[in-house]
C-alpha cells in the first residue's frame, strides 16, 4: 500500500465519515417512509374535501429539500452535514395559482426584415472523371 493509501485508512475523518453515512443512510430509509405516510393522508384529504393539508404541503416541501440534503451528503457532493447536526430546511408556503399567473413573463420576437421563403438546396455538379491513360509497353519493363 502506498503512503496515502495508509493515512487515508489510519485518518480519524474517514471514519468518521462512514458512521455519519451509516447514520443518514438509515434517515433517509425513515424519510421515504415518511413521505410515504404523507402521501396517504393528503390523498386521502384531497378525495374526501378536495383540497390537501396546506400544513403538510409546507412540510413536504421542507422533507424534499432535506432528502436533497441527504442524498447531497452521502454521495460526497456535500460535506455538509443535514439535520440532526446541521439545520432542518426552512418550509415554504405552497404557490397558489394566482401568485403563478402573476410571474409570467412575455417576450415577443420582432425581425427587422421580412422573412424570405427558404432556398431549396442546390445539387452538386458532378466532375467527369478522367479514364488513366494505359501504360506504355516500352516504359518501365524490365527483361533483361
Amino acid at each position: 500500500m502506498t503512503e496515502d493509501v495508509k493515512t487515508h485508512v489510519k485518518s480519524k475523518t474517514t471514519w468518521t465519515r462512514l458512521i455519519y453515512l451509516i447514520l443518514y443512510g438509515i434517515i433517509y430509509r425513515v424519510a421515504g417512509i415518511v413521505l410515504f405516510a404523507i402521501t396517504i393522508i393528503q390523498f386521502v384529504k384531497a378525495l374526501l374535501t378536495g383540497s390537501p393539508f396546506e400544513q403538510l404541503q409546507s412540510f413536504g416541501g421542507a422533507l424534499a429539500e432535506y432528502n436533497r440534503q441527504l442524498v447531497a451528503f452521502l454521495s460526497y457532493q456535500s460535506d455538509e452535514k443535514p439535520f440532526p447536526i446541521g439545520p432542518w430546511p426552512p418550509e415554504q408556503p405552497r404557490e397558489t395559482d394566482s401568485e403563478k399567473a402573476d410571474d409570467v413573463i412575455i417576450v415577443a420576437e420582432t425581425s427587422s426584415s421580412p422573412s424570405k421563403p427558404a432556398e431549396p438546396p442546390k445539387k452538386p455538379r458532378a466532375r467527369p472523371t478522367k479514364k488513366p491513360d494505359a501504360p506504355k509497353e516500352d516504359e518501365g519493363s524490365d527483361n533483361s
